[in-house]
């Protein structure tokens, strides 16, 4: 949906105009009396009648939101649901805090009980966030560019590398280098941390040779595809510090930041440097990072082809809602920057090490804008295994929790009270750590050793409880639904929890102590294995099972306490599938590929071995293509062999691939299909191979629609079952198959003769 516009600005309209001032008024007003009536005592059947109307109401809206075309209608939906859905937890909340909390029953029951109702707090506070955020999504359209080349500002592109392979750099220097943009004014730079002096001079002669020759491997990348090299004496600060070592070599009015595994579509400059020109105050666009790789979760439950991508959540429904508050900010990759506000930051900001979204908080300090520009422009790579990803996570978790410790958002000056509270929501979001380690304890605790979490009994707990979750599950599915399976959620913060934790931790004993760590990209898994970080779950899994085989005994040793113990047993029981889920995810997949292959389909006529064949492709890559042809009339099969020479015209583009047969599939009578390694020849093919797999972004915008397949709650908690039935028990066989191989081994060199003797 989008926002009204501001006249003569980019920026929602809110706030701006007598209307909007006493909409808000109405709304605060409302809001009083919202909570009021919420507040209210009741009788546990007058709870039940309340909720049964609301939950009718909620179903109701629900419908009408996801059906419905006019936008009024939607926003009366969507604002509906907010409020139904906070008033049926808000009364949830007020009894957990009145009625329910364990204060008879000792202090260990005290103690515990204080701290899942904490947990579940800020569960509650984190979902009005989500509320808040969500209420008005804004969405912009392309500003398209002058056609007076004269007046379009020269962008400098920065590729940031520390440590990556050249073979990942490559096609993102190689897509950058052909942005559809006035040559004369698109000036690409690779920024080499990696070859710096120090890195250079390293004392390990070993260490100094690789830097030489990545250093000179990144250098001829550079040269052969016109773009610049820079690096600098010493690695201070990371990735800012890097960019900021660039920004003296380089004029440009605009910076483009691309992480080096992010190769941009060709159109990217044209679809967002109109914003720059029409906004004089415009510091940040940001766009999402659209990635074509599956991350551990989804490789390891092999959800990648038929789920969402999980960082859609964030760029595709909460960047939207932060933008109407001006507070989307700088993500580090795949924006565009004012270069003027950066000189008068001092350079990109380098306190914490989310570089990106502090910078963007000193600009809006400076009475600077941030926007998102909700188009699919890059092609990212996930980091491929789950150390990876914990160690990717875990920055960003201690980076926003720096920036709110340091950097404290209600003392910067120019901000608006949303921005600020915002900007703490960003660090309060990683809080889901521990409120997820707290309520995985919580089953145990009560089912193994009788500890009174809560006082109450089964039916006012149900009374309560139910309604306000069925109002979760349907607010989460009108919202999310679309880019998140249910339940999903769920195994993305558990698996995340533990480490998360500790790093949160680190950061409030000591707010300067972290260090930058680049993730790991490209990885190649040679063979299957169980991550070494895998151990935690493995206790919170004993201890759920055994609280599990507690709960079944206590049912038949406590009848009078049989509606307790079975509310809490089928929580343990669910939290059991989850972390068998959370297994499945940290066993880890042989994965032989490197380079993902896009979705891609274009009429091509592939000549072969003196035989012509007309087709489309099917998916491409920087390296390979897979075409899906049709045979000639009465002939049933191509006359070819392994490694023959192929030569592809694409319809409607100069140029043709050349390539080598790597794979062949009869599909039908009609049909066949093969798969090539390009061979190239001439750096014009390998350009052409770039543009065609990466260069358009509306395929990267269909690729992502088909993967939009919304799932319903009963489908997501299935989905759920078979992940731990399938790849979590495949964790734990694979565990009891190596220890026994190695039981075996030790036994062998045991028995053998010289140790006999």
């Amino acid at each position: 949906m989008q926002a009204d516009k501001h006249p003569g600005t980019l920026f929602p309209a809110f706030l701006h105009t007598h209307a909007r001032r006493l909409e808000l008024a109405i709304w605060c007003l409302s809001a009083v009396v919202f909570v009021y009536l919420s507040l209210i005592p009741t009788t546990q059947h007058a709870q039940v009648l309340i909720s049964a109307a609301l939950l009718t109401v909620l179903g109701g809206c629900y419908l009408l939101g996801r059906r419905a075309q006019d936008p009024r209608r939607r926003r009366l939906a969507r604002l509906t649901i907010i409020m139904l859905c906070t008033f049926l937890s808000l009364r949830y909340m007020h009894w957990r805090a009145t009625d329910s909390l364990p204060l008879q029953f000792g202090l260990l029951s005290m103690v515990c009980g204080l701290l899942l109702f904490a947990a579940e707090g800020y569960g509650f506070v984190n979902m009005l966030f989500g509320f808040f955020i969500n209420s008005e999504p804004f969405a912009r359209h392309s500003i398209p560019l002058p056609d007076d080349e004269d007046v379009l500002p020269h962008v400098d592109i920065y590729i940031p590398t520390y440590n990556e392979d050249p073979d990942i750099l490559r096609p993102t220097v190689i897509a950058a280098t052909q942005m559809h943009y006035p040559r004369h004014k698109l000036h690409v730079y690779v920024l080499d941390d990696g070859g710096t002096a120090q890195k250079l001079n390293d004392e390990n002669p070993a260490k100094a040779a690789a830097a030489h020759e990545r250093a000179q491997e990144l250098q001829l990348i550079a040269r052969q595809f016109g773009a610049g090299y820079l690096t600098r004496e010493r690695n201070l600060h990371a990735k800012a510090g890097n960019i900021n070592s660039a920004l003296s070599s380089t004029q440009g009015e605009l910076l483009l930041i691309l992480d080096c595994d992010h190769i941009p579509a060709a159109d990217f400059l044209q679809r967002t440097v109109g914003f720059f020109l029409a906004d004089p105050q415009l510091f940040v666009l940001q766009t999402p990072h659209n990635f074509v790789s599956p991350d551990p979760v989804e490789r390891n439950l092999d959800t990648f082809e038929n789920s969402p991508a999980e960082n859609e959540l964030f760029y595709d429904v909460m960047q939207p809602g932060l933008d109407f508050w001006g507070t989307s900010f700088f993500c580090g990759s795949a924006a565009v920057l004012r270069r003027s506000v950066i000189d008068k930051l001092g350079g990109v900001s380098g306190q914490t090490i989310t570089e990106d979204a502090e910078t963007t908080l000193d600009a809006l300090s400076l009475g600077y804008k941030s926007a998102y520009y909700n188009r699919p422009m890059v092609s990212g790579l996930q980091p491929e295994t789950y150390s990876g990803f914990i160690v990717q996570r875990v920055r960003w978790g201690q980076g926003m929790l720096q920036i709110f410790l340091l950097k404290n958002p209600w003392k910067q000056p120019h901000l608006t009270f949303t921005q600020r509270l915002l900007y703490t929501n960003f660090a309060f979001y990683w809080g889901f750590a521990g409120a997820r380690v707290i309520m995985l304890l919580a089953p145990p605790a009560y089912l193994m050793f009788g500890i009174n979490l809560c006082d109450t009994t089964a039916p006012q707990l149900l009374a309560y409880s139910v309604p306000a979750l069925i109002a979760s599950l349907v607010s989460t599915q009108f919202f999310y639904g679309r880019v998140r399976w249910p339940f999903m959620s769920q195994l993305y913060e558990i698996v995340q929890s533990v480490y998360v934790l500790q790093g949160l931790a680190e950061v409030i004993r000591k707010p300067r102590s972290p260090s930058f760590k680049v993730t790991p990209k490209g990885e190649v898994l040679n063979q299957n294995f169980i991550s070494s970080l895998a151990w935690p779950f493995y206790v919170l899994l004993i201890l759920t099972i055994l609280g599990v085989g507690f709960g079944v005994l206590r049912i038949s040793s406590e009848p009078w306490n049989v509606g307790a113990i079975s509310f809490v047993l089928f929580w343990a029981v669910l939290d059991t599938v989850l972390l068998l889920g959370v297994l499945g995810i940290t066993f880890e997949r042989r994965q032989l590929r490197s380079e993902p292959r896009l979705r891609h389909e274009e009429p091509i006529t592939a000549h072969i071995a003196g035989q012509t064949f007309e087709g489309t492709t099917t998916n491409a890559s920087a390296s390979g293509l897979a075409v899906k042809l049709r045979y000639p009339p009465g002939k049933t099969t191509p006359d070819i062999q392994p490694g023959s020479p192929i030569e592809i015209t694409l319809h409607g583009r100069p140029g043709r691939l050349q390539g080598h047969l790597q794979s062949f599939r009869h599909i039908n009578s009609q049909e066949f299909s093969l798969g090539l390694k390009y061979s190239h020849g001439r750096q014009a093919q390998e350009r052409l191979a770039i543009d065609l797999a990466f260069g358009s972004s509306d395929t990267l915008v269909q690729n992502n629609q088909r993967r939009h397949a919304g799932r319903s709650v009963l489908g997501g908690l299935l989905a759920v079952i078979r992940f731990a039935l399938t790849q979590g028990l495949g964790h734990l066989i694979f565990l009891v198959q190596q220890q026994a191989h190695r039981t075996l081994a030790a036994a062998r060199i045991l028995l053998s003769p010289k140790n006999s003797s």
